[in-house]
């Protein structure tokens, strides 16, 4: 992307090109500690791009800046038209609306019902405490079984979450994020805590919706080969930078993997072997 400042129809074309821009950012933690040095990044509406890196290089602090959870210490960030660093209050949680998120820990509610979790993803449009599932209008719980059923688990709807295994739990914490109708998804380690059955599950499900719903999918990951077969786009972070930008047609796991060489000089990481270090600094 051009980092000089756009005209207004300069950027109305960005806009429709990309769902989510950050020009020259950095976030600066203090104590000589960049979470994000001078960052300049597009995320193309629909594509499915991947981050790489090692523990500590910036992929949960980049995510954490599109949904306005960080703001930047210098740069400018838009998202689905609108800038995140202007954005305050009402317009902040609009924003939002149309970003949905999910995690490696799931962030379910056990002794609650799938398709009450599921129907928690609408909260954000809704007036008033919802203390069980019947005060959920009859149309969103409808809409939530139809969610369910997208990620095959229609037939787990009415029981507890904290019972299903690891990989239906996260396809439920999906089914609860479509519940926002969102445009932009941030998957911050997703398959992480998953066996390599499931974990190849989630990530064909993602895709699917993703071409399916024209979603922009934003990823961190650890195994660079399944990176490769999930993305459109890798890119590389180290110590908050970009180090790596590429389309995954005619990336090899070799060069995506280099992006793990330290400082230090180790050697870079295998290829297909998650990254146990990758535990990220949560800022």
């Amino acid at each position: 992307m051009n980092t000089t400042r756009p005209t207004p129809d300069m950027q109305r074309e960005l806009d429709a090109m990309y769902a989510v821009q950050m020009n020259v950012v950095t976030k600066d933690f203090g104590g000589g500690v960049l979470g994000l040095d001078d960052v300049t990044v597009g995320f193309r509406t629909g594509g499915i791009t991947v981050l790489l890196g090692l523990s500590g290089s910036g992929k949960s602090t980049l995510l954490r800046h599109i949904n306005g959870l960080h703001t930047p210490t210098t740069g400018s960030i838009r998202v689905l038209g609108r800038d995140v660093t202007r954005a305050r209050g009402a317009e902040l949680r609009d924003l939002r609306r149309d970003i949905g998120v999910i995690f490696q820990s799931f962030n379910l509610v056990g002794p609650m019902s799938v398709l009450e979790n599921v129907c928690t993803g609408r909260l954000g449009s809704l007036r008033g405490p919802r203390l069980s599932l019947m005060m959920y209008p009859r149309s969103v719980r409808r809409e939530a079984m139809e969610k369910l059923d997208r990620v095959g688990l229609a037939d787990r709807a009415f029981q507890r979450a904290d019972t299903l295994s690891g990989g239906q739990q996260q396809r439920v914490a999906i089914a609860r994020a479509l519940m926002q109708h969102p445009k932009v998804l941030l998957a911050d380690e997703p398959v992480a805590s998953l066996d390599p059955v499931s974990s190849l599950e989630v990530i064909n499900l993602l895709q699917t919706i993703s071409a399916e719903d024209d979603l922009t999918v934003i990823a961190s990951l650890h195994q660079v080969q399944l990176a490769i077969d999930f993305a459109d786009r890798i890119i590389g972070l180290r110590s908050g930078q970009v180090v790596l930008d590429q389309p995954t047609q005619g990336l090899s796991a070799e060069q995506a993997s280099e992006i793990y060489s330290s400082v230090s000089g180790l050697d870079a990481v295998d290829a297909s072997a998650p990254d146990a270090a990758d535990s990220e600094v949560r800022r």
